[in-house]
């Protein structure tokens, strides 16, 4: 993709997460189960890195990247996950009700529009 000196980094942004929205639409089904691996928790226990991806058709469909960018996560670059803040709960199901709410949202539909199930391995 060739920047345009004239589109802000804002903008680049948005594309982005627009983009990441209708590929995560395309990909995931109602009742979708999304797998977690938790790649690493730090030594004080406040942030995790997380992989996510889903099975579509007896193929792994990876979800870290689309996921960053439409929830706005950071990536980890050794792990390819997630860096996920936060402890005291499952932060794994932390992201993927953040995914299924913002996806509601956005198509302006009930939160069991697609009821996304996580399942950590």
């Amino acid at each position: 993709m060739i920047l345009d000196k004239t589109i802000s980094k804002k903008q680049v942004k948005l594309n982005s997460m627009w983009s990441a929205e209708s590929r995560l639409e395309d990909i995931l089904d109602v009742g979708q189960e999304i797998y977690c691996i938790i790649r690493h928790v730090s030594k004080s226990g406040m942030s995790r890195h997380i992989s996510f991806f889903c099975i579509v058709d007896n193929d792994p469909r990876f979800l870290s990247g689309l996921i960053a960018d439409y929830l706005d996560y950071r990536m980890n670059k050794y792990h390819d996950a997630l860096v996920v803040g936060g402890c005291g709960m499952d932060m794994a199901f932390s992201v993927v009700n953040h995914l299924n709410l913002k996806l509601s949202h956005s198509r302006n539909t009930t939160y069991l529009e697609y009821h996304l199930k996580h399942r950590i391995i």
